[in-house]
């Protein structure tokens, strides 16, 4: 059987996951590759028999650039068997639901899915974040196990075994799981008041100072809905469709990409939810504390303790 762990990554951590999948499939099969989004095109993994794929969430979901990836696979891939997985700061809330149902969509039979906290770098977010230090050694081990015990159980189907393909948990039970915003409140029943309590950077909007820009085109190369254009000096955004990701700004090496940041006091309603989803997530053992509550730093967000380049392209 010959297998692949394709991964998106902004921080890195999604990019650790991966290759501790990686080893675990190794350990199992001897055989694993692992590649960038960007490094394998979909009609390549005619090639593979068990195909990985794994993102960060953004907006509860997979990002746009892997939804869009996994939306351009061929026929010629269906009934290959496939695996999800994701690292995200809070929960994972639809960002399972999706990344498996869009695989499913496309005629690949999911044997598995699993995700990780990993620590928050993102704008209008506390410095030191709830899940800072995630992913440490603990979670490398349990992706390593995952990756062993995914392979496992897809050699295992393709032998003839039955009743080994797993069903997502639907309703409430998904949400005891995966969705829930704070105890009781199904994601799927959020009220339009809940939502407005996401950060307050989301609102904004992003432009480019042209006296900064050294036309470098990191920004455009690594949009994840594609939306800076680079035949043009300096690059410009196409639409306001933007998902605010604000990676770009992250990664501008001179901070040529500009973002009227609120103070950090807008966002503590929002960090506040967060915070009860983590007691939640904590209390049901899916959460490790690795951060003290005294230690959250609710005046610092990430935009004041960083300086450009706030983020590589892991």
């Amino acid at each position: 059987m010959k297998s692949i762990v394709i991964y998106y990554s902004q921080s890195g951590n999604t990019k650790i996951i991966a290759q501790a999948i990686q080893k675990g499939v190794i350990r199992r099969n001897k055989q694993c590759d692992i590649a960038r989004l960007k490094e394998i095109r979909p009609d390549e993994l005619i090639n593979y028999d068990l195909i990985g794929i794994g993102s960060p969430i953004w907006s509860s979901e997979p990002t746009p650039n892997v939804q869009a990836y996994i939306k351009s696979f061929p026929p010629s891939l269906k009934g290959k068997h496939a695996f999800y997985f994701c690292t995200h700061g809070t929960l994972p809330g639809r960002c399972m639901l999706a990344g498996v149902k869009i695989l499913q969509q496309q005629s690949l039979t999911v044997v598995g899915w699993n995700d990780w906290y990993g620590g928050v770098f993102l704008a209008g977010h506390a410095k030191p974040y709830f899940t800072d230090g995630h992913p440490d050694a603990i979670d490398i081990a349990e992706a390593e196990t995952f990756g062993f015990a995914i392979t496992e159980n897809s050699l295992k189907i393709i032998k003839g075994a039955t009743g080994l393909i797993p069903t997502l948990p639907e309703g409430k039970d998904y949400d005891e799981i995966y969705g829930v915003y704070h105890p009781g409140t199904s994601s799927a029943k959020r009220t339009t008041k809940e939502s407005d309590k996401l950060p307050v950077p989301l609102r904004g909007e992003l432009r480019i100072n042209k006296e900064k820009c050294t036309n470098c085109m990191l920004c455009a190369d690594n949009c994840i809905c594609d939306n800076i254009d680079s035949s043009v000096s300096p690059p410009v955004f196409k639409t306001k469709n933007c998902e605010k990701c604000l990676f770009c700004e992250d990664i501008c090496p001179t901070g040529a990409i500009e973002y009227d940041f609120p103070p950090p006091e807008l966002n503590f309603e929002a960090q506040k939810v967060f915070q009860k989803v983590l007691a939640f997530a904590e209390a049901k053992g899916r959460f490790r504390r690795l951060v003290r509550e005294e230690d959250i730093g609710w005046y610092t967000p990430w935009e004041k303790v960083s300086k450009h380049p706030r983020l590589k392209v892991p």
